[in-house]
């Protein structure tokens, strides 16, 4: 089809109608075949960076969604709203992220005598990891997250205390793209963040990109 559109570019126009078409030169055909060349050489490792940055940021609104409306449902019930990450302290590939008004304080969603707040899907090829500088708090068993208060502050550290602390959950890919979100106790504030391979630091610039 593009090399159609591209070779009728090349076609004589006149004012009368020729008996019969024209073929096309053997020069008009290398032509093309040199722009299509060119696209594709230039045009489908930019598009494929794209997906891989496009994925991960993705992934990253959707985890910074998830706790702002925990917490505005928090301020609205008047607490106890828990948000689970991961279902063990451990990376893990796909899943969700769910949310719901823990009525029982166990740390675990129990339908139907507790709200369910929102379940957010994370990604085929996005890992979900734990940040071992910032460990999320233990909702219950093995589960790791963050509860909210009525007041909006949120137990989200490894030690429990409401309004105390940050917890962190790492957004990443099979390309080793790390975006950490620092989730801070006193507010619910999430701080974005992204690994710098080359300095071994995080940096709130989101240029680190590996492909």
């Amino acid at each position: 089809m593009l090399v159609t559109m591209i070779l009728h570019l090349f076609k004589p126009k006149s004012s009368r109608r020729p008996r019969r078409e024209r073929g096309f030169t053997l020069f008009e055909i290398m032509v093309v075949l040199a722009i299509i060349g060119f696209v594709a050489v230039v045009g489908f490792p930019m598009m494929a960076r794209s997906v891989v940055r496009a994925r991960v940021v993705s992934q990253v609104g959707v985890i910074k969604q998830a706790v702002a409306m925990a917490r505005i449902h928090a301020l609205k019930q008047g607490g106890g709203v828990a948000v689970r990450f991961l279902p063990t302290n451990a990376a893990r590939e796909g899943g969700e992220v769910i949310a719901w008004v823990d009525g029982d304080g166990d740390g675990s969603y129990g339908p139907p005598s507790e709200i369910l707040v929102g379940r957010w899907r994370v990604k085929d090829n996005v890992i979900l990891k734990p940040d071992p500088a910032n460990v999320l708090f233990n909702l219950g068993g093995t589960a790791r997250g963050i509860l909210f208060a009525a007041n909006g502050a949120a137990a989200v550290s490894e030690t429990g205390s409401v309004g105390v602390g940050q917890g962190a959950i790492v957004v990443s890919d099979h390309h080793q793209n790390d975006v950490r979100l620092l989730i801070l106790g006193g507010t619910g504030t999430v701080v974005q963040e992204m690994w710098d391979h080359e300095s071994g630091v995080w940096s709130k610039e989101m240029r680190f990109w590996r492909y």
